[in-house]
């Protein structure tokens, strides 16, 4: 076994040349979008299980907690795109 020292432990390995792409940089705000719109979906169901549209308070609550992690994801995503564009002019 070689002797435990820097370059066994933290070799240096070459830097990639290409940049990574809008999933890995938004990757959190596509998970995010994703709970959002499940969110929307089961708040959606919830509320119109009797007919019409019927929201109680917990209904509310989730549809709002929905909107605002959908908006946050895009919000991600959105500033995930504009720094993996290259720069105007």
């Amino acid at each position: 076994m070689p002797p435990l020292t820097e370059e066994t432990l933290m070799p240096d390995t070459p830097a990639s040349s290409n940049p990574p792409g809008l999933f890995s940089r938004g990757a959190i705000g596509f998970w995010f979008l994703g709970l959002g719109l499940l969110g929307l979906v089961r708040s959606w169901m919830r509320a119109t299980r009797h007919g019409p549209f019927d929201a109680d308070a917990i209904t509310l609550l989730w549809l709002i907690g929905s909107i605002l992690l959908t908006l946050m994801g895009a919000l991600r995503i959105w500033r995930a795109w504009r720094e993996g564009r290259p720069p105007r002019g």
